[in-house]
């Protein structure tokens, strides 16, 4: 029974630390940090086969290791999805996208967006096609601030848009 209590308490160690570092490659990923991937991946996979080999290795002996398994990879997937939204709410304030939005014949959008409290400037250009155009730019806190200006400007005609995922955005 002790055997059985040490052996699961690793697989479902390992299970949990396997899906923190799979969960950390994404990010990684998604930031375009692919020797970060690399590094990462091959940690993944080291800790991934070990728990498995451990299981395989030790099921015949006592088939609740996949108990261990199942719920090491349920707590895992409860911690990174408590982790992402620590991270999330740590980021709020950080500006996270850059948007440009130019647009005709939308005069009541400014208005709309104000109310929405987005912050942007405000200026009217004439473009190269000789239509003077008003253009809105600013940043974004997070995603979700950016989908919904996307659903704002859903449907509207004669809109340029321009949404830059951006690291660092500076008041100069």
């Amino acid at each position: 029974m002790e055997g059985l209590l040490v052996s699961g308490i690793i697989v479902l160690a390992g299970r949990i630390l396997q899906d923190l570092v799979f969960n950390f490659k994404i990010e990684m990923f998604n930031r375009g940090k692919l020797g970060g991937v690399f590094g990462i991946n091959f940690l993944e996979s080291i800790i991934g086969m070990s728990v498995i080999a451990m299981v395989v290795n030790y099921i015949d002996k006592d088939p609740r290791l996949l108990l261990f398994l199942g719920v090491g990879s349920s707590i895992g997937g409860i911690i990174v999805i408590k982790l992402r939204d620590l991270m999330n709410k740590k980021l709020i304030g950080q500006r996270q996208y850059f948007v440009r939005v130019s647009f005709t014949g939308n005069e009541d959008l400014v208005d709309i967006l104000k109310k929405d409290g987005y912050i942007f400037t405000v200026d009217s250009r004439e473009f190269t096609d000789g239509k003077v155009r008003t253009i809105i730019e600013g940043s974004l806190e997070n995603r979700a601030r950016k989908e919904a200006l996307k659903k704002l400007l859903q449907g509207r005609d004669d809109k340029l848009v321009t949404i830059i995922a951006a690291r660092e955005v500076y008041w100069v």
